[in-house]
């Protein structure tokens, strides 16, 4: 019993992302079932000193956020949610060095 979260981690890390993508941008939405994962796939490369962040003022009811994972320069950044119920909500994204914004991308999330 001891051993399962051992096991269950790299699986979690390997297969985690596999979630449908989420990728039409504002103003097209994006339709997920109730209860199912997906996630947001960007562009990122460390090397630049650029990181996308999330803007915290999605609506938390309707959907839960489990965090993002590094891919890679080449594969960019993965940040995966999962639908709690229906409803609709926006998921905003800054791409950031420091205090500066380069970049900002919209994702319209409906939750079926």
């Amino acid at each position: 019993m001891k051993l399962r979260p051992l096991i269950l981690l790299p699986a979690i890390f390997f297969f985690g992302c596999s979630y449908p993508l989420a990728d039409k941008e504002a103003p097209l939405e994006n339709s997920i079932e109730v209860n199912k994962q997906f996630r947001v796939a960007l562009p990122e490369n460390h090397t630049t000193g650029y990181m996308w962040q999330l803007n915290n003022n999605f609506d938390k009811k309707i959907i839960d956020y489990y965090g993002s994972v590094f891919r890679g320069n080449e594969k960019g950044v993965d940040f995966n949610f999962r639908g709690l119920k229906r409803g609709k909500t926006t998921l905003q994204f800054a791409l950031i060095k420091y205090r500066d914004t380069a970049s900002a991308k919209k994702f319209i999330i409906e939750i079926k």
